[in-house]
């Protein structure tokens, strides 16, 4: 008879003991007898565990003293064991098992972290025994289909864990979980690569120990302390341990998955990956469904006639207790401004957001509970926030669990972020402590920002590029408009508004983020099954295709394949090249002012540091936005029926505006970053280095294997209608060797570009010839595998016309230099750096 669970949570101080007693007589009862037996008997005796655990009663093994919880299973404490009382009906129900970090010992991780990626799992009763099962649904077949069985050949589920049958209750199996959690299971250890990091000798049972176990309607919390001998812990080194608090939640997935939707890379989402191999296409190709909560009509007849109605459920949000209470309104207005993308959706009062109970209102309320979605505060220097599903239906894609960590170093970033962009053109910024309203404006911004990747949404930086600069510039517009279409791309502030323009530097999510959601949540009642809502949804798309501000595509990242300036980060306008001039413009004028703006009595010059180097890493975006046009496209992702190219090349003009904004603002030295007055109070050298390495990047933007490849296509079919690579590598030469044709000195800043130019240039005749080069997909939804046609091909550098273009711009600086020196050259490092530089050229030409 299975006993009352009380209603109170348990909690059990100390270490937990290495085995069981019961565990141990087992163990003591095979080993012992086993070398002398026959086949026979060792078969019988290696059935004794399950035998005996049938014989013995429930009462033996939960006696009147467990301390017990009912929910999703039974879960009992007796003494230092953990018992999981599994009733027959949750056996093969798919379920979630996450695991974060609870608190941690500075510098293992951040509180609210994953300990590593979710487990799907199920249990499985077999011949007296529990198993526990990793699943996956990445590939799957309809049940009646004969190729479903090949489906299961394919993905056999590995077996995590085993576990005898203690006893059995009325429809349930009593199991010891004790090992599982407390023992050093790779599922619920800390994991192997962050070992190798910290020196991890072995885990420490004995300085471990159960916090609590809970359960629930539909899952279980178990909270752990887990320690570990460590040579190199990242604080007290001295005592050579790790330790760390971490909660584990398995909760169970609807019996009845969510019906997917199915992903467009027009209208962009973070994503599952599914292959029905049931489908009609003939080959391979897997689905990809949006990740989206689930929101369902409460009266689907009032949605049907167009009336907003109540979601069946909304989403409920709760904020960390532990957030300062001066930012909550903002967090709370953060969360609540999605409340209109959701009303365009169909859906009012889809939101429900909360403050967390504290202990003493709700002492089984956790914050790593998977039933909730929450922002959690984190006292960190990260200067940073992130968000996510980390709680999704593999087989739907329903997001069951968001959590957004906002990080206390934060506030120093949106200080930095808002000087060094806006602060030109609204006074207020100009400050080294911004007004509580100011910074909680800034914290609502990113607040929006995370729940946009919670809902589902990835970085959009299409949508950042769709005003123009003009309109930027506008207050009237901009109050409208906002500067962007969309608060989940990768872009801050409005850069590029001038003094005088009176525009408000807030942003809210866009006209993008509303479509989207509409897009992704609005249920469309007549649609049965993922294929059939594909039509509604194209029409969505297609009506608002002609407006740039319903487009999507991914963000761009690493040299080689920064080809769309609308696809780069922190950028915004349909001209970005004009942009990051106005950007440059607000950039010095901050620079020149920085030490009446943040400098005070008494004080370091922590500030000045700190803004100074803000303001170079900004300069570097700019260089950025610029470079990406250069062999560049724009991009439109289109389906079949729709007009026009998804991969449009950009015109030339268009290029050779880019070539002249870095010749301006990035090769030419940046007098700006140079106040030596400026420079003094923070350090005794290294802006020669540090220009040279930011100059350093400009020059291999122009002197790029991928850039190069590019060019050379776009000339292979539109000839003199594109901008031609020699004939930017002729444009490049001469803005970096400026000073060869005018006969002045070359100063220290140009120098150092100069054989930047050089060492390149070797790189791409020599080291880089027999690399190979495969661009990443263009941000479609395709697939790529080992055996697909080439799409993207290698770059064979050696049998390209890469090598040839750089030989050339060599022997024609060969001839320039000599003829400079040939005229005579009076300053003394020009001419050292002259001859050095032929030397290199006849190295690399040699």
């Amino acid at each position: 008879m299975a006993k009352t669970p009380c209603s109170s949570s348990t909690r059990t101080e100390g270490p937990a003991s290495r085995r069981s007693l019961s565990a141990t007589k087992r163990s003591r009862s095979r080993g012992a007898f086993l070398p002398a037996m026959g086949l026979a008997l060792a078969v019988l005796v290696a059935s004794a565990p399950a035998l005996e655990a049938q014989e013995r009663s429930y009462s033996d093994v939960v006696p009147a003293s467990a301390r017990t919880q009912a929910g999703l299973f039974h879960v009992h404490q007796v003494d230092d064991r953990l018992l999981f009382e599994i009733p027959d009906s949750i056996l093969g129900r798919d379920m979630a098992i996450m695991s974060r970090f609870a608190k941690v010992q500075d510098g293992v991780a951040n509180g609210g972290d994953r300990l590593g990626p979710n487990l799907n799992v199920q249990w499985e009763s077999r011949e007296g025994r529990i198993f526990l099962r990793a699943v996956s649904h990445s590939n799957t077949a309809d049940p009646g289909d004969n190729v479903h069985v090949a489906v299961e050949n394919s993905n056999f589920p590995p077996v995590l864990a085993s576990f005898d049958v203690e006893a059995r209750g009325q429809g349930t199996s009593v199991i010891d979980v004790t090992d599982l959690y407390l023992g050093d299971h790779p599922a619920f250890s800390f994991p192997r690569t962050r070992r190798a990091q910290l020196g991890v000798r072995g885990y420490d049972r004995d300085r471990s120990w159960l916090e609590w176990a809970r359960s629930f309607p539909i899952n279980v919390e178990i909270r752990v302390v887990r320690s570990y001998a460590a040579d190199s812990p990242p604080t007290d080194v001295r005592g050579g341990t790790l330790s760390y608090e971490v909660n584990h939640s398995m909760i169970l997935l609807p019996e009845e998955p969510m019906m997917p939707r199915l992903a467009d890379e027009r209208v962009t989402y973070i994503t599952v990956t599914q292959t029905n191999y049931s489908s009609d296409f003939q080959g391979v190709r897997p689905h990809q469904y949006l990740r989206r909560f689930r929101l369902e009509p409460s009266d689907p007849e009032a949605f049907a006639r167009g009336e907003l109605v109540e979601p069946v459920q909304p989403l409920i949000w709760y904020i960390d207790n532990a957030t300062p209470e001066e930012w909550i309104p903002f967090y709370k207005e953060g969360l609540l401004e999605w409340e209109e993308a959701f009303e365009e959706a169909g859906f009012k009062n889809a939101l429900d957001v909360r403050v967390a109970p504290s202990e003493d209102e709700d002492p089984e309320f956790s914050l790593l509970d998977a039933r909730y979605s929450v922002i959690r505060y984190v006292a960190t220097p990260t200067r940073s926030a992130n968000a996510g599903g980390d709680v999704v239906d593999p087989r739907s894609g329903e997001v069951i669990r968001a959590h957004m960590n906002m990080y206390h170093g934060l506030d120093e970033r949106l200080r930095w972020w808002l000087l060094s962009q806006v602060a030109t053109a609204t006074p207020r910024f100009r400050t080294n402590r911004l007004s509580e309203e100011d910074l909680g404006e800034a914290i609502r911004y990113v607040i929006s920002h995370e729940m946009a990747h919670a809902l589902g949404l990835p970085h959009n930086q299409r949508a950042n590029f769709v005003f123009p600069v003009d309109s930027l510039r506008s207050a009237s517009f901009t109050d409208e408009w906002d500067h962007s279409a969309s608060t989940v791309g990768r872009t801050r502030y409005n850069y590029v508004a001038q003094p005088g323009d009176g525009v408000n530097p807030e942003r809210r999510a866009g006209v993008w983020d509303r479509f989207a959601i509409m897009w992704g949540y609005r249920p469309i009642l007549e649609a049965s099954t993922p294929q059939e809502e594909l039509e509604t949804l194209n029409e969505w798309i297609v009506e608002r295709a002609d407006r740039p501000w319903f487009r999507s595509a991914l963000p761009q990242f690493g040299m080689d394949v920064e080809w769309d300036p609308y696809r780069m980060t922190e950028g915004i306008s349909d001209d970005p090249v004009r942009a990051a001039d106005y950007g440059m413009r607000n950039l010095r004028y901050a620079a020149e002012n920085i030490m009446d703006w943040v400098l005070e009595p008494m004080a370091d010059y922590y500030e000045l540091e700190t803004h100074y180097l803000q303001f170079l890493t900004q300069w570097n975006r700019y260089a950025e936005h610029a470079a990406a046009a250069v062999g560049g496209s724009w991009t439109h992702h289109k389906r079949v029926g729709e007009e026009g190219w998804v991969f449009t090349p950009i015109e030339r003009d268009y290029q050779l505006q880019a070539m002249a904004f870095i010749d301006e603002h990035v090769l030419q030295t940046p007098t700006w970053a140079l106040d030596m007055n400026m420079l003094r109070q923070i350090e005794h050298a290294g802006a020669v280095e540090r220009i040279r390495a930011y100059q350093e990047l400009a020059v291999q933007r122009f002197l790029n294997h991928a850039r190069l490849a590019r060019m050379i296509e776009h000339e292979a079919f539109m000839g003199d209608e594109t901008y031609r690579p020699a004939d930017m590598l002729d444009d490049a030469r001469e803005m970096i060797w400026r000073e060869l044709g005018q006969g002045g000195a070359i100063d220290t800043f140009r120098r150092n570009q100069q054989r930047a130019y050089l060492d390149q240039a070797h790189y791409l005749i020599h080291e880089a010839a027999s690399n190979h080069w495969s661009p990443p997909a263009s941000g479609n939804l395709r697939v790529s595998r080992n055996d697909d046609p080439p799409l993207n091909a290698d770059l064979h550098i050696g049998q390209s016309d890469i090598r040839p273009l750089i030989r050339e711009q060599l022997r024609l600086l060969r001839d320039e230099i000599q003829g400079t020196l040939d005229r005579g050259v009076q300053d003394r490092m020009t001419r050292i750096h002259l001859e050095d530089a032929l030397e290199r050229i006849g190295k690399a030409l040699g």
